[in-house]
């Protein structure tokens, strides 16, 4: 018979001692399970097979996977899944919580799922509110199967944490950039640059377009006489059908070019032009998207969820929450996607993984065997 180790001596001298019945709540709802009672030889202790005071009702791994399930995938809050399952509230903030804590990092899902990457992907931020105080999550994700392969909460969005979160792309996931998608940010403009000098970048028209929209109608003093023919030129040029409409446009945008800078337009023409190698990169490479659309619809689905937290209280809870969301995210099949072949199949599964027969909530566990 295999002996039971003393927790206090670690002695292996040990001997059954009695026995005594507690309640276990299950799934399937509150089950008797018996305690086997241990007594060390050596230093005389008594414990029991299970640490906790006799009488204490204990929770089964398939309860806390039913209450994770039913938060995560049945959009149910903490209050609806507590009222379903009978148990107090801060129980299950409590297991969510340690499921985060405990939840596998990116690196570690990429090692053992081996997903497959073309190369292109977007990156962008978004904001999370942590007790009253904005923090940013950092996010990429890949063009083709809309994965997420790398993400981080950082304090500000800014160039050194973008640096962060694309070296541990590179050199943790190892993903195999080829060309990525950005808005206007400046510093992640740099940090992708730096860290993946090879490949192209292409700006986000539709940012850019909102932009200049922005600029002219609420900031710029300047005469109103070329602020339309500006406009409606430089939204033409940025959604071009392709390269030879795009030259055409190009000779009626230098046609105006003259006009742009005498009503007071040359700041806003001179940037336009800094951007220029950075708009129509998606010509040159037809896999790269010229907006960053799909990374906007996944930051929605997640804050979704995220919302209905209803804030945090601190940056590693939130995470420890955010951790699983994504992991979730990464699992979920996709139902009312506008992409063929997309609806049926997760993130995961678009990346070339074979998900059949894995519980993703067991698999999110740094032990799980």
């Amino acid at each position: 018979m295999k002996r039971k180790r003393c927790p206090r001596c670690g002695s292996l001298n040990t001997q059954r001692r009695g026995s005594y019945l507690t309640k276990t709540l299950t799934s399937l709802g509150e089950r008797p399970r018996r305690i086997q009672r241990y007594y060390c030889l050596d230093c005389y202790a008594s414990f029991s097979e299970r640490a906790g005071p006799k009488g204490t009702k204990r929770y089964e791994p398939s309860l806390i996977c039913k209450a994770a399930n039913l938060y995560f995938n049945a959009e149910a809050s903490y209050r609806a899944v507590s009222r379903q399952l009978h148990i107090r509230l801060y129980q299950l903030f409590l297991w969510i919580n340690e499921l985060g804590k405990n939840c596998k990092s990116f690196e570690e899902v990429a090692n053992e799922l081996s997903p497959r990457y073309t190369g292109y992907f977007l990156a962008d931020g978004t904001t999370i509110s942590i007790q009253g105080e904005k923090y940013q999550l950092l996010l990429t994700a890949d063009v083709e199967s809309q994965d997420i392969p790398y993400a981080a909460l950082c304090k500000t969005e800014d160039y050194e944490n973008w640096k962060m979160v694309l070296k541990g792309l590179r050199d943790r996931i190892h993903y195999p950039a080829k060309g990525v998608v950005i808005d206007g940010d400046l510093g992640l403009r740099r940090a992708c640059q730096e860290v993946f000098p090879r490949i192209p970048v292409q700006l986000c028209i539709k940012h850019l377009c909102s932009y200049h929209v922005y600029r002219l109608k609420y900031q710029f003093q300047g005469p109103t006489e070329g602020v339309r023919p500006f406009l409606d030129i430089t939204h033409k040029m940025l959604y071009a059908r392709n390269l030879k409409h795009l030259r055409h446009l190009f000779k009626e945008y230098n046609s105006l070019r003259p006009f742009f800078i005498k009503k007071g337009l040359e700041a806003e023409v001179l940037n336009f032009e800094l951007k220029m190698g950075f708009i129509w990169r998606h010509f040159q490479y037809p896999r790269l998207p010229r907006t960053n659309n799909i990374i906007e619809g996944i930051i929605d689905k997640l804050k979704h969820k995220i919302t209905d937290c209803h804030g945090f209280t601190y940056p590693e809870t939130a995470w420890n929450s955010i951790k699983m969301i994504i992991m979730n995210y990464r699992f979920h099949r996709f139902t009312c996607s506008r992409i063929k072949g997309h609806n049926g199949k997760s993130p995961l599964e678009l990346a070339g993984v074979d998900t059949t027969g894995i519980n993703w909530i067991k698999f999110s566990q740094k032990n799980a065997h």
